[in-house]
Parts: C-alpha cells; sequence; structure tokens
C-alpha cells in the first residue's frame, strides 16, 4: 500500500500555534465581499508576540532554522532595551499589520539594514523568493550569481523554487533536475526534485516524485521517537523540516484537513502562488465563498503571471455575478485580470 494511504487521518490539528485566520483585501468595490472583509477583526499585536517573531524572522531571513541569534539590547551607556523598545519604528509598523506574513516581511526589511551583505547568494535569493520579491531575486541571480557559485548546492535549490513562483516549470526543472544528478543523496535536493516533478503533467515524473517524497518521509518517520505522528509539522519552519509548498498542500489535501489547518501552513507557504490557489480551492469546497475569492484576487494581484490564478479569479467572478444576479460584481477586478491575460500574450 502506497505510503500516501497509511499516514493521514482526517485532520491533523496538531499544527499548533495561536490562532489567528487571515484574510487578503482587495481594492474596494461595491459588493458582497465589502460586508465581510468588514467583520474581519485584526488580532492585538503585542510586544510580546513583537519578540518572538522578531527573533524568528532572523531564523527565516537566513534561511536556518536553528541560527538562533542573540540580539545586544544595551547602549553605550548600559542601559538594556526590550525588543519592542529597541526596534522602535519598526515595532509601531508591525503592530498594525493584520497578517503573518506581512509582519514578517516588514522585519524582513528591518535586517536588510544590517544583516543583507552578510548573507550567502542562495540566502539572498531564499530572502527574496520567500519575501514575495521574486523579480528582485533575478535581478540579484543575473548580476550576481557565477557558475562557480552553484559549487554550493543550495544554490541550485534555491533557484528552483524561486522559477516554481515566476510559474517558469522548464527552469525548475533544470536547476532541480541538476540538483539531484549532482547531489541525490541531500534531503533538500530530494526534496525539491519531488516537488517540481509533481507539477509536470508526466504520469511517471509524478510518480517519480511520490516514490522520491515517500522515501524521504519514512526517513523522518524512522528518525522520529514520537509514536503519534503529525506528519504535517514536518512541513513547518523547523530544523531539517521539509520545505514543500507544493506536497503540504498535497497532503492537507489527502488529510482532509480543516481551515484552521490550512490557515496554519499558509503561514509557511503564502510565497508559493500554488499553495495559494490550492489554498482558494480548500476554502471554496468547504463553502468560504467569499474567503476564497479574496484570496483568489489577491493571489493574481500579486503573481499576475500565474495565469492559472487569474483565469480562476475570472471565474470565480464570473460565478458570483450569475449567482448574485448582478453583471457588475467586481467589475474594477475584472478588468484588472483581463489585463494580466492581455500583458501574458503581448
Amino acid at each position: 500500500m502506497s505510503l500516501f494511504k497509511r499516514i493521514f487521518g482526517k485532520s491533523d490539528k496538531n499544527v499548533s500555534s495561536e490562532d489567528d485566520k487571515q484574510t487578503e483585501t482587495i481594492q474596494k468595490t461595491n459588493n458582497p465581499l465589502e460586508e465581510y472583509l468588514a467583520k474581519s477583526t485584526l488580532t492585538t499585536n503585542t510586544s510580546e508576540l513583537f519578540k518572538n517573531e522578531l527573533y524568528d524572522s532572523l531564523n527565516r531571513y537566513y534561511s536556518t532554522p536553528d541560527f538562533n541569534p542573540s540580539l545586544n539590547l544595551t547602549d553605550d551607556n548600559g542601559v538594556s532595551y526590550k525588543e519592542h523598545e529597541a526596534f522602535e519604528g519598526t515595532f509601531n509598523d508591525w503592530k498594525s499589520i493584520r497578517s503573518v506574513w506581512d509582519r514578517r516581511s516588514a522585519l524582513f526589511s528591518l535586517w536588510d539594514e544590517t544583516e543583507f551583505g552578510k548573507l550567502l547568494k542562495w540566502q539572498v535569493i531564499e530572502r527574496f523568493t520567500k519575501d514575495r520579491y521574486g523579480l528582485r531575486a533575478i535581478e540579484f541571480y543575473e548580476k550576481n550569481v557565477k557558475e562557480e557559485d552553484f559549487d554550493n548546492i543550495r544554490l541550485a535549490v534555491s533557484m528552483s523554487k524561486l522559477y516554481r513562483v515566476l510559474d517558469s516549470h522548464k527552469s525548475a526543472l533544470h536547476f532541480a533536475k541538476g540538483a539531484y544528478e549532482t547531489r541525490p543523496d541531500v534531503e533538500i535536493v530530494k526534496v525539491e526534485y519531488a516537488t517540481v516533478l509533481h507539477l509536470s503533467d508526466n504520469e511517471d515524473d509524478r510518480k517519480k516524485a511520490h516514490d522520491l517524497m515517500n522515501e524521504v518521509i519514512e526517513s523522518k518517520i524512522k528518525g522520529d521517537e514520537r509514536s503519534n505522528i503529525p506528519l504535517l509539522n514536518y512541513f513547518v519552519f523547523s530544523k531539517n523540516y521539509i520545505d514543500s509548498s507544493v506536497f503540504a498542500t498535497v497532503f492537507l489535501a489527502l488529510g482532509n484537513c480543516d481551515l484552521d489547518t490550512w490557515d496554519k501552513l499558509a503561514e509557511e507557504y503564502y510565497w508559493c502562488p500554488n499553495f495559494r490557489y490550492e489554498h482558494a480551492v480548500s476554502l471554496s469546497n468547504q463553502g468560504e465563498s467569499l474567503r476564497a475569492i479574496a484570496k483568489l484576487n489577491s493571489l493574481a494581484n500579486e503573481f499576475p503571471w500565474f495565469i492559472k490564478g487569474v483565469l480562476a479569479n475570472i471565474d470565480a467572478i464570473n460565478q458570483f455575478r450569475t449567482i448574485s444576479n448582478d453583471p457588475h460584481f467586481m467589475s474594477e477586478e475584472l478588468s484588472q485580470m483581463e489585463k494580466y491575460l492581455a500583458m501574458r500574450k503581448n
């Protein structure tokens, strides 16, 4: 029996952290979506939460889960400050931001001031990719990366992730396959190659993808002392985690996971258009139509080259027009989607 069929229950509720449902915002328009968004309230962003996210963001900035840095928050006069006092300006901006990923982005900007020059090239690519700045990552790659830099296998893995975000399967496969042919024994390489192969239309590629991911998961299970294994926790940022936004959606779907669990994993993979698309599909399937269309609209505006998301948003808008008998529903948004399609054709 396939491992995929053996390890899932109905819902994995072990992906734990403070409950914090997020909702994307879209441009104002006279439609029922405004009413839904108006009901969303901002979770209080406390100084303690700021401290936790500050250190977590620094680990993520370096793409090193166990970096665990200490910060010197004492001035020349020997006065010590709490984190929200030492970084008061950032804290004031941070505390008004609703979503985890946008708060993290604000903290990344803080670290750019002192840490950017310390990053390795693969870390720069990851920093931009996971902060939803794919085009800046491409610019950095073109200006700064040389052939010899690929001696570090992590650079090829990071480039594959970047091209997945840019919806360029061919380029992602080039880097992922090259890395796998060089170091098939390295887990992060195996994971990325499996992730790219799963996105292929070729059935043999997808089978290879599942075989590779089965190997990774079986290895983790064998090395895990826990008797009750919370599978999705392997996909949460931590030491030796499985960094695959695509397989995270596969396992969420196969596990029939509830929306709270999808929301928690979204905090990890909001940078990936494929994850956000599948999240919207799950919302729609579970009766959250307004959240689904808000997510699709946000996805399409942030990643207009991800045509699958643009087309899904157009389809959702047209469905809402039919249901509400309102031919003008989200007219501005629909016009924007059509511009994205025209740009693609040109």
